[in-house]
């Protein structure tokens, strides 16, 4: 049988959570409304496999919600959504990024920013140019913090 919990020794002698360290999680979607369930999905069993407790579970889920909500409605027409889940022993990191014609970040003054603020430890909202086109990056930065198995 095989027991590879927390603190057990699989095969390659290095403890389960160990695994966890640095893992980087990638999921490419259109920038459609349609897509952002299946992202909140994948936030869900990051933060659930991280040890989250339920409160802090549903914030990640909500705060996923918001930053794929904004972006999605910034993204030029048939523009990919990118969320990268980088699990870490401070916490989970999501960046979600699309491409757009938009000059400007997401407002940090809208209601969706607020929303982020209060769920997530730190947010943080970038545009960069990509080079040699008309388009940009648009990107969002959520630290989710460390889970807790409280809940």
């Amino acid at each position: 049988m095989d027991n590879e919990g927390p603190g057990s020794a699989p095969r390659g002698g290095l403890p389960a959570v160990d695994r966890l360290l640095d893992e980087l999680i990638e999921l490419r979607v259109p920038a459609d409304t349609s897509q952002i369930p299946l992202v909140r999905m994948l936030a869900q069993a990051v933060v659930v496999r991280a040890d989250y407790g339920l409160d802090a579970i549903a914030d990640a889920k909500m705060a996923v919600d918001e930053a794929c909500a904004q972006l999605v409605e910034l993204a030029d027409l048939g523009a990919t959504m990118t969320c990268r889940f980088l699990v870490a022993p401070e916490g989970v990191h999501l960046t979600v990024e699309t491409q757009s014609r938009h000059t400007q970040p997401p407002s940090d003054r809208s209601f969706g920013w607020h929303v982020l603020t209060t769920l997530a430890h730190s947010v943080r909202a970038r545009c960069v140019p990509v080079p040699g086109d008309t388009l940009n990056t648009l990107s969002i930065d959520l630290d989710l913090g460390a889970g807790t198995a409280t809940g």
